[in-house]
């Protein structure tokens, strides 16, 4: 575990380039690395390229780091772009406009999501197609709105709206498969 200090040292080694202060900053920041990347991304494989991504993107960037007491949410950022980067050079093809008409049925609420543990939601994301994962975990889990996750991503915010209730739907429909399959409590 890194103290204040020992973490501040290496930032300040990182801005003069000393590599080996990197290799500790990445060592200890990994998990952080790969719990944002994972939400992001497909497989186990896909989220490691993400997360160093973020990593050679950080330390380019190292000198815009405000501080110690930011850093790990100003990290926590890059990784996070970096998965917005990843999603657009990999999408085979841009999303059309989805129909609203047939995406405005809201799914209604699960109680069986309460029963699930971390590691099985966070699998039932992993299974949504790129564009409503992308879409949910920003919407969900870092609290954009339709109309800033429309700007990240270079979409209308129709669509984002579109896919935003289309995950919701899909994971509804994963998580009563799931709960037929092996039934919980």
């Amino acid at each position: 575990m890194l103290t204040l200090v020992e973490l501040e040292i290496l930032l300040e080694d990182c801005k003069n380039g000393n590599r080996l202060s990197q290799k500790r900053i990445y060592h200890h920041f990994y998990s952080l690395g790969m719990s944002v990347s994972m939400r992001y991304a497909q497989s186990q494989e896909e989220a490691q390229e993400i997360c160093h991504d973020g990593f050679i993107k950080a330390f380019a960037k190292i000198n815009d780091c405000a501080g110690v007491g930011s850093f790990k949410a100003w990290l926590r950022q890059i990784f996070v772009r970096s998965a917005i980067d990843y999603f657009r050079k990999y999408r085979q093809n841009k999303p059309k406009m989805d129909d609203l008409a047939v995406a405005q049925h809201l799914a209604t609420p699960c109680v069986a999501v309460e029963y699930l543990s971390i590691e099985e939601k966070m699998a039932l994301v992993q299974q949504l197609p790129p564009s409503y994962r992308m879409a949910f975990n920003l919407y969900a889990i870092e609290g954009y709105s339709t109309v800033e996750i429309a700007k990240l991503l270079e979409i209308a915010e129709g669509t984002v709206r579109a896919n935003l209730v289309k995950a919701r739907l899909r994971l509804k429909t994963l998580i009563e498969e799931s709960n037929k399959i092996s039934p919980r409590r």
